[in-house]
């Protein structure tokens, strides 16, 4: 038997299970056992009688046999204990599974996490040119902040910043790395859409700030 195989993942709570599990197992047999004091004292007696003899054995091997013991011991109880906390683990999975056969499958995390439909075109780069004007320079727009005052407004539910860059550039929008503008003397370099980059298009609007996100 390969016991590399049984003793991978060994712990305490392992070897704590299957000391429990053998001594479960071995307790209905030992209860069954009845000894009486004659055969207490006949076992004292012949102790006495062999012990001449059997001293120097006992004092040689029985160190050894003791700690073989030991280790065998402790080598089962922590098998048994694996064995039987992968039983069990294998057991749960099973249910979890049988489980959500049952329930069927939910959707209804999907939905939430859908992404919401993408503004107009032309409020898109409305959005854009007026979020261009909270910087200093004015002529450009970082995504992080484009995403932040749109979901403010009722926009992008859902969106992260490769959303939107992704949106923007199958638009044909140029897309500007580590743009830097200043917000009050204050710098940033981020992901940016240049003002010059914008197609043309029809005017378009800003939505209100939503009353949630005021």
């Amino acid at each position: 038997m390969k016991l590399h195989r049984y003793l991978e993942g060994v712990s305490v709570t392992a070897f704590g299970l299957g000391n429990r599990l053998i001594i479960r197992a071995v307790r209905p047999h030992v209860e069954k056992v009845t000894i009486t004091r004659q055969q207490v004292g006949g076992a004292l007696a012949l102790g006495l009688f062999f012990s001449p003899v059997l001293a120097r054995p006992v004092a040689r091997y029985a160190p050894t046999t003791v700690t073989v013991l030991l280790v065998l011991w402790v080598v089962v109880a922590v098998v048994v204990g694996n064995t039987e906390a992968a039983a069990e683990l294998a057991e749960a999975d099973q249910a979890a599974k049988e489980k959500a056969a049952k329930a069927g499958p939910d959707d209804s995390d999907d939905q939430d996490d859908e992404l919401q439909d993408a503004p107009a075109e032309a409020d898109l780069y409305a959005l854009v040119r007026y979020v261009a004007g909270m910087s200093d320079q004015g002529t450009a727009a970082h995504l992080s902040q484009v995403l932040e005052e749109g979901q403010g407004r009722g926009l992008f539910g859902h969106w992260k910043v490769p959303d939107l860059r992704a949106h923007l550039e199958g638009l044909g929008v140029a897309l500007v790395e580590g743009k830097k503008l200043t917000f009050n003397g204050r710098q940033r370099n981020r992901l940016a859409v240049l003002l010059d980059a914008l197609p043309e298009a029809a005017p378009g609007t800003v939505p209100a700030v939503a009353q949630k996100a005021a």
